[in-house]
């Protein structure tokens, strides 16, 4: 993930990728476990990543799924935290994005089209009128090429794609690779390049959804959400942007001093019904803090921070869940997992205002988000 372009101004300090915060001397570079890679099906790749503790991450080599994280309670018991599928088959089709990587632009494209360098470019209608995630063939269902690896950071896996011109409708040939890293610090590295050879819009993120109680049949409705984001954007009735920025403070959507999500999910304003009654709104990080999120839950004394170069994120609280298919540790259900997807937002497109994911030729696209589990 060497290549990089920075789709806002470079100038802010929040844009810049993290600092390698340790130096692995060479004993404790020999201590990391090597990625093990299993075919699962349809010649499809499962790579696990795994830390001297025991905390692994599971992962495809077709859309970059996630499917699965071991994580430790406060008591030192493991436990899967992402939700994911029992049935390997059912990824072939994934419509809630587990685990996946999105692009070339998460999020919603208002009448799925834009204009670039004078041009109307359409790209696929594939939710009512709008785009959604890069439409039905975006990264989440490509086969990437993949390589493992070890580094000072830990271990971990590199997927590469290339987009060719006009794929979805987007302009430019794109180069993307993306590296997933799980460190010896309980931590999830994600990095992302990317280079064109047209201007072309992107931003890309992983639509892990996480529930941090480990255990079957939970619900989110009591994790603790802490985040250094003092607005959002409203959204219409389609969950296509307004270009209002509403201000949180005072607000269900104020989540400065920690908030269950419990009151947004029952008792929400306008803004949580039209989402089916939750969130899946775009806020706009301060990044006045080292970490902008921190989530916690109260049962099992699990924590996940975050901390990312991007401007923004998607919360989403899966509204949308529904009791089918059958997941690797139970039933589905609403509110079985929330989602953070960092990204800037292709609201961008319509509203000059907001931070813009335009990929100029000769410029790169650089990014990192890094989720961090521990206990309390």
């Amino acid at each position: 993930m060497r290549r990089y372009m920075n789709c806002i101004n470079k100038s802010i300090r929040r844009q810049q990728p993290f600092a390698k915060r340790s130096r692995h001397s060479a004993n404790k570079r020999r201590q990391l476990m090597e990625p093990k890679i299993n075919m699962v099906r349809n010649g499809w790749n499962q790579i696990r990543l795994q830390n001297k503790h025991g905390m692994c991450l599971d992962c495809l080599d077709y859309g970059g799924i996630v499917t699965r994280i071991d994580a430790f309670d406060r008591s030192g018991q493991l436990a899967n935290v992402a939700l994911g599928y029992k049935d390997m088959n059912e990824y072939t089709d994934n419509s809630p994005y587990f685990g996946a990587l999105i692009g070339r632009v998460a999020g919603r494209i208002a009448g799925a089209s834009f204009t670039a360098e004078g041009k109307q470019i359409h790209v696929q209608a594939n939710e009512g009128a709008n785009h959604l995630h890069g439409g039905a063939n975006g990264l989440h269902q490509i086969r990437f090429e993949t390589e493992t690896f070890t580094s000072a950071r830990g271990s971990g896996v590199r997927f590469h794609h290339r987009s060719p011109d006009g794929d979805g409708g987007y302009p430019g040939n794109v180069d993307i690779d993306i590296t997933y890293t799980l460190t010896d610090d309980n931590e999830w590295i994600l990095s992302y390049t990317a280079k064109t050879d047209k201007r072309t819009p992107l931003t890309l993120t992983n639509h892990t959804y996480f529930n941090l109680a480990g255990e079957k049949g939970a619900t989110i409705h009591d994790h603790v959400l802490e985040m250094d984001a003092s607005a959002y954007l409203e959204l219409d009735n389609e969950l296509i942007a307004t270009g209002n920025v509403v201000k949180a403070k005072g607000s269900l959507f104020d989540f400065s001093q920690g908030r269950a999500f419990r009151q947004g999910l029952e008792d929400g304003i306008e803004q949580n019904r039209c989402v089916g009654n939750g969130y899946d709104h775009y806020f706009l990080l301060d990044h006045t803090k080292h970490e902008s999120v921190r989530v916690y839950e109260p049962k099992s004394g699990r924590v996940l921070s975050m901390e990312t170069t991007q401007p923004g994120l998607v919360l989403y609280t899966g509204n949308g869940l529904g009791s089918e298919p059958e997941l690797t540790d139970g039933p589905s259900r609403k509110y079985g997992g929330f989602c953070l997807e960092a990204q800037a937002s292709p609201a961008s497109l319509q509203y000059d205002d907001l931070p813009h994911i335009w990929l100029e030729p000769g410029t790169i696209y650089k990014h990192e988000t890094v989720y961090r589990f521990s206990t309390q």
